[in-house]
């Protein structure tokens, strides 16, 4: 009979030492998706927001309702969120199945010079959300903590066109 309850208490201890692990594990994934659904929303919203006009002179200048809302469009369905508002500063998503807490991204350009005379234009992104654990032993400890652990990304982008 003793080998049985330390069979039960070896499972209980291996459970809450291997749920932190399993949780770092499920924080890294969800960095690598915050970058890289950063950086492909800012692929497409790049390319559909160019001012043609520009672009002759070799001028990256941006239109920035059409990069918010391009923006806003990749990133709600890489997240499978809905945004509130997609042509506004900051963008607002709120999640649709319930997996991820809702994320605020804040959107500022900056146009700078680039080669010769012609203009780039730097695009700072910052996203941010509150961690939605994964176990509910996770949640439960960190229940009492009255700060939340940030999701959070910066990330600068310069728009350039290339001759």
């Amino acid at each position: 009979m003793k080998v049985f309850l330390y069979i039960i208490v070896a499972v209980l201890f291996v459970s809450i030492l291997i749920t932190p692990i399993v949780e770092v594990f499920c924080l890294g994934r969800d960095r690598v998706l915050l970058s890289s659904t950063m950086y492909n929303s800012f692929r497409a919203a790049r390319e559909s927001s160019y001012t043609y006009v520009y672009m002759r002179e070799i001028d990256a200048v941006a239109d920035e309702e059409a990069f918010l809302r391009s923006f806003a469009d990749t990133f709600a369905v890489s997240y499978g969120m809905d945004c509130v508002a997609p042509s506004s500063n900051p963008l607002r998503f709120v999640s649709a199945g319930g997996d991820y807490n809702d994320f605020v991204v804040y959107v500022d350009f900056r146009d700078e010079a680039a080669d010769g005379d012609a203009i780039a234009t730097a695009v700072t992104i910052t996203a941010r959300s509150e961690y939605k654990f994964r176990s509910a032993y996770m949640r439960m400890l960190r229940f009492g903590e009255t700060s939340p652990y940030l999701l959070q990304r910066t990330q600068t982008y310069t728009m350039r066109v290339t001759n």
